[in-house]
């Protein structure tokens, strides 16, 4: 990911690109999301965040966005918010597998909201897994990077 951060000059005109067609048709999701990803790389989170919010207001199943924002409140010392948004994320990838379904059923809108980064240990495992997430979106916008 450094040589993605050592990219700056691009990243500011592809930001500058972004905003500029947002100008226009503010309702674009995929600028907003390439601007959400631009930000997360920039580690400007709070943007991030901002963006990734109105992705997942149009698109509540988007599971690249719910490992974004958790990794930005991960980064961003929130940890029972990451939590949550890593929940999101799960219940979402494993919808259709079949071994998971018990484990996803458990997981109800509300019992996700509540919950909280319990140890040490869990907030290691998870760190791993959203630096994981993130890496393969961003990789996916920025293939030549690899």
């Amino acid at each position: 990911m450094q040589k993605l951060r050592d990219e700056s000059r691009m990243f500011a005109e592809m930001l500058d690109t972004c905003n500029d067609k947002l100008k226009h048709t503010p309702e674009d999701t995929r600028s907003i999301r390439l601007r959400s990803v631009i930000y997360t790389v920039d580690k400007m989170y709070d943007e991030a965040i901002a963006d990734l919010n109105v992705v997942l207001k149009k698109s509540p199943e988007d599971l690249s966005a719910y490992y974004l924002r958790a990794d930005c409140y991960f980064n961003k010392e929130e940890y029972d918010l990451a939590k949550q948004d890593y929940l999101r994320a799960l219940k979402i990838q494993f919808q259709d597998d079949k071994e998971e379904t018990e484990f996803i059923e458990g997981y109800t809108e509300e019992i996700i909201s509540k919950a909280t980064m319990d140890n040490e240990k869990e907030k290691s495992r998870i760190r791993k897994i959203l630096e994981h997430e993130k890496n393969r979106v961003i990789l996916s916008y920025f293939p030549d990077f690899k």
